[in-house]
Protein backbone atom coordinates (compact mmCIF):
# COMPACT_ATOMS: atom_id res chain seq x y z
CA UNK A 1 0.00 0.00 0.00
CA UNK A 2 2.56 2.62 1.30
CA UNK A 3 4.64 1.93 -2.23
CA UNK A 4 1.36 2.44 -4.31
CA UNK A 5 0.28 5.52 -2.69
CA UNK A 6 3.81 7.27 -3.20
CA UNK A 7 4.24 6.12 -6.21
CA UNK A 8 0.46 7.51 -7.19
CA UNK A 9 1.62 10.91 -5.75
CA UNK A 10 5.04 10.73 -7.75
CA UNK A 11 3.19 10.37 -10.97
CA UNK A 12 0.34 13.34 -10.10
CA UNK A 13 3.77 15.62 -9.25
CA UNK A 14 5.52 14.80 -12.63
CA UNK A 15 1.89 15.67 -14.33
CA UNK A 16 1.97 18.63 -12.69
CA UNK A 17 5.40 19.67 -13.28
CA UNK A 18 4.86 18.32 -17.13
CA UNK A 19 1.73 20.78 -17.21
CA UNK A 20 3.93 23.73 -15.67
CA UNK A 21 6.96 23.51 -17.93
CA UNK A 22 4.25 23.39 -20.84
CA UNK A 23 3.13 26.52 -19.91
CA UNK A 24 6.35 27.75 -19.41
CA UNK A 25 7.12 26.83 -23.23
CA UNK A 26 4.10 28.25 -24.79
CA UNK A 27 4.65 31.72 -22.88
CA UNK A 28 8.17 31.81 -24.17
CA UNK A 29 7.59 30.99 -27.80
CA UNK A 30 4.41 33.28 -27.69
CA UNK A 31 7.06 36.35 -26.78
CA UNK A 32 9.62 34.88 -29.35
CA UNK A 33 7.60 35.40 -31.97
CA UNK A 34 6.00 38.59 -30.85
CA UNK A 35 9.66 40.09 -30.89
CA UNK A 36 10.10 38.67 -34.23
CA UNK A 37 13.45 37.95 -36.17
CA UNK A 38 15.63 39.27 -33.25
CA UNK A 39 13.96 36.93 -31.02
CA UNK A 40 16.91 34.56 -30.75
CA UNK A 41 19.01 36.85 -27.98
CA UNK A 42 16.11 36.26 -25.88
CA UNK A 43 16.98 32.61 -25.71
CA UNK A 44 20.90 33.37 -24.28
CA UNK A 45 19.12 35.77 -21.64
CA UNK A 46 16.48 33.06 -20.79
CA UNK A 47 17.92 31.26 -18.21
CA UNK A 48 18.87 34.47 -16.24
CA UNK A 49 15.07 35.47 -16.46
CA UNK A 50 14.56 31.24 -14.99
CA UNK A 51 16.58 32.21 -11.94
CA UNK A 52 14.96 35.53 -11.23
CA UNK A 53 11.83 34.06 -11.53
CA UNK A 54 13.26 31.54 -8.74
CA UNK A 55 14.98 34.04 -6.87
CA UNK A 56 11.98 36.32 -7.05
CA UNK A 57 14.13 39.03 -8.62
CA UNK A 58 12.11 39.69 -11.66
CA UNK A 59 9.20 42.14 -12.32
CA UNK A 60 11.00 45.29 -11.05
CA UNK A 61 14.20 44.72 -13.63
CA UNK A 62 12.20 43.74 -16.61
CA UNK A 63 10.13 46.16 -16.19
CA UNK A 64 13.16 49.01 -15.85
CA UNK A 65 14.68 47.36 -18.94
CA UNK A 66 12.01 47.86 -21.11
Amino acid sequence: FPFNFKEEQHQRELALVGKRLEELETRQRKQLEDLGPSGERVMVGYRDVARNKITGEDEAQSKDSK
